[in-house]
């Protein structure tokens, strides 16, 4: 396994799975020691609400079309 697949794997163990990040959702690698210090989950990385990210009319509770 090379040193940034080495890298991003820790990052998931150490939290960033529990904060919505997976393989296929990554921050820059020069983010991610800051974003498990801060616990700064994948929608705020994103700029965006929780709702907003997952696609919930906050109003309704529904899936946005």
């Amino acid at each position: 396994m090379g040193e940034i697949s080495k890298h991003v794997s820790q990052f998931l163990k150490q939290g960033g799975i529990a904060l919505g990040y997976g393989w296929h959702d990554l921050p820059e690698l020069k983010d991610m020691d800051d974003i498990l210090q801060f616990h700064i989950h994948i929608w705020e990385y994103q700029g965006v609400t929780e709702s907003e990210y997952y696609g919930v009319d906050e109003n309704e509770g529904k899936t946005m079309p």
